[in-house]
């Protein structure tokens, strides 16, 4: 039997869900992941985009103000379908040629799958062009592989069709964004009533290249031309989501399902995106490349309306997720992530212990503390608890932790093999960050 197979079967035990009348009760999975939007994107956070969609998201869930990703797309996707950090298995940025999340690792979807779920992936998916949804647990896959793609003409940046449905190329008109709500609409309507399904929605925005339709563009007419694209494409996401919730609502699913919304990482400063007053964005570990917004409705379970400062991180979410769905990770299970659905549904915040970022840099957090170290070995301390800007280095006043934060990093490091450095990009203060991410335009 495939070993991958065993490990997925070893990680499952059913909690409440089984067959027949007990699988009812299992929560439906709905997963929206923005690509690129900035912690100062969302209204919920006073950006100058409307986002109400969103913002009637936080007002009916609760808001995970302290919830990280990585700098960058692949590691972040990555660890949310594996619950471990992908630096264990190579990826520590974005995935290139001949690269694939390995399928030796077991992963979210196919944890649910074992238990009776319906899985599908509407989207990116920037894990490999040959290690397809469908070889790691994804029942359906609609959308692309690759970084990026043109908004309208669903090509990627060699100009090449990527765009698809179940491995089958697509050559369909449409503005993406609206294409992929549209899609989910309709798995939504045609699904499998006798088993919960898994969703999850990861937009190609508000990534570059920004392309929107004419007449939302022009709503933005007072800034300027790069900035009113980025709006409408934030605009037109928000909208799509909205179509996604009502339809969930239409078909009597919003009570019995689980909706989570966060970015994979922070604004890379192309045409407008803001991690204000985060500082830092996109391809740094600083709070504005990693702390990203994060909303969790589940009506009934989750009280609506309030903040959580629960430390967690992506890779947390499969442990926590699955706790929710009823289906048991056991101990002996490899996973880095922790299970924090009791807090999160208790409303209160409990210590996380020490977990680690770790893309080319590294970011250790133990409470409210955070220990940047980079690639060339610099480090810096701050109390992100209380300075989120992180505006004042600590590492020379509290020498005695950022030792022991630093011990622990050690100790790890043996397990996470060396991934190649970017070159720096600045580090930037709060609020717009400076242009990051490749010269030859190939994106993230």
């Amino acid at each position: 039997m495939n070993s991958r197979i065993l490990l997925a079967a070893a990680i499952v035990s059913c909690a409440g869900i089984g067959y027949g009348q007990e699988r009812k009760a299992a929560p439906n999975l709905l997963v929206i992941v923005a690509d690129d939007l900035g912690w100062g994107d969302v209204g919920f956070h006073q950006g100058h985009i409307p986002t109400p969609q969103l913002d009637r998201l936080a007002k009916d869930g609760v808001e995970l103000q302290r919830f990280y990703a990585y700098p960058v797309c692949s590691p972040t996707r990555a660890a949310l379908l594996t619950g471990q950090m992908p630096r264990r298995f190579g990826i520590g940025d974005v995935v290139g040629p001949g690269q694939n999340l390995p399928e030796r690792i077991a992963t979210l979807p196919e944890a649910l799958r074992s238990a009776g779920y319906r899985t599908s992936l509407i989207g990116k998916w920037h894990l490999g062009r040959s290690g397809t949804p469908q070889k790691h647990g994804f029942d359906h896959f609609y959308g692309f592989l690759g970084p990026q793609i043109d908004y309208f003409k669903h090509t990627d940046q060699r100009g090449e069709l990527d765009w698809q449905r179940d491995g089958q190329t697509l050559n369909e008109e449409g503005y993406s964004t609206y294409l992929l709500a549209s899609e989910a609409i309709r798995q939504l309507q045609q699904r499998d009533v006798k088993h919960p399904f898994f969703m999850e929605v990861a937009f190609n925005a508000v990534h570059i290249p920004h392309g929107a339709p004419a007449e939302l563009v022009a709503k933005y007419k007072n800034l300027r031309p790069a900035e009113a694209t980025y709006a409408a494409v934030t605009e037109a996401m928000d909208t799509s989501i909205g179509r996604i919730l009502a339809a969930l609502d239409e078909s009597g699913l919003r009570e019995n399902t689980i909706v989570l919304f966060f970015s994979d990482n922070g604004a890379g400063g192309r045409g407008g995106g803001s991690n204000a007053p985060l500082r830092g964005g996109k391809s740094t570990v600083f709070e504005g490349g990693i702390r990203m917004p994060c909303l969790l409705r589940w009506p009934g379970q989750i009280k609506g309306g309030t903040v959580s400062r629960q430390p967690l991180a992506v890779h947390d979410l499969f442990p926590t997720l699955a706790a929710a769905a009823g289906v048991t990770v056991k101990e002996s299970s490899r996973l880095d992530g922790k299970n924090l659905w009791d807090a999160l549904q208790a409303g209160r915040v409990r210590d996380r212990g020490m977990f680690v970022i770790a893309a080319a840099d590294f970011a250790v957090f133990d409470g409210d503390w955070k220990l940047i170290e980079t690639s060339d070995g610099k480090r810096s301390l701050f109390q992100v608890a209380t300075d989120p800007g992180e505006t004042t280095d600590l590492l020379t006043r509290h020498s005695d932790i950022a030792q022991r934060l630093a011990a622990m990093l050690a100790g790890l490091k043996p397990e996470l093999p060396a991934v190649s450095a970017r070159p720096k990009p600045g580090a930037g203060g709060p609020g717009r960050p400076r242009p990051l991410g490749r010269s030859d335009g190939s994106g993230f």
